[in-house]
């Protein structure tokens, strides 16, 4: 099956759509979607609308789109590293907790992005594609750290998702304004530190 993700073979079609993904990531990180015009896009990579379209036949709606899957997969290959060579257990934990929380700092609007919140009106071929990839990309994600920690143990399932669930709540309270940037930190790191403490309780059971 092919992916949103696919290149084209042409090398020219490959390096304009690779500015146009570049360039449109750049401005939904800082203007968002609506802030965003498909002209300021094509601007912004330096290529012809015409370009941009011939790339991205349904326009910003599909950009968005091949961003949010990018922002997946790259999401997913950061969170594999983390885990690489940390043994197992609490420090697979550590490492993995510390990852999410690095990504979404990075990303602060990955949560919108990947839940494709300003396409969620959109229906068709693309936007559905993407939902589909992304939902298997973010999996994927849970079973790495999952297997990573203790695939034998039915525990560690439950110990990383309700990690998560914490992280993105905290997380959630802050874009929404309800607490601040420092108090969003702190309560990070108790996270991080309590779902750790889970996990090391959990193997040595």
């Amino acid at each position: 099956m092919s992916s949103l993700l696919d290149e084209p073979r042409d090398r020219r079609r490959r390096r304009t759509r690779a500015a146009v993904l570049d360039a449109a990531a750049e401005l939904f990180s800082r203007n968002g979607f609506r802030g965003t015009s498909v002209d300021a896009i094509a601007a912004n990579a330096d290529v012809a609308l015409t370009s941009l379209y011939g790339n991205f036949p349904d326009g910003k709606a599909e950009v968005y789109a091949v961003v949010a899957c990018r922002l997946a997969r790259d999401h997913a290959e950061r969170m594999r590293r983390s885990v690489e060579g940390t043994g197992g257990g609490a420090p697979t934990a550590r490492a993995a907790f510390e990852e999410y929380v690095r990504f979404h700092r990075d990303e602060p609007l990955a949560f919108r992005m990947l839940g494709l919140a300003d396409v969620s009106e959109v229906h068709g071929d693309v936007v559905d594609q993407a939902r589909s990839e992304i939902a298997r990309a973010l999996t994927g994600v849970a079973d790495d750290v999952i297997d990573a920690i203790d695939s034998a143990d039915p525990a560690a399932r439950s110990s990383v998702l309700l990690a998560w669930a914490a992280i993105n709540g905290v997380l959630a309270l802050e874009q929404r304004g309800h607490i601040g940037a420092a108090t969003s930190d702190s309560l990070l790191a108790d996270a991080v530190e309590l779902h750790v403490a889970r996990v090391a309780q959990v193997s040595d059971v």
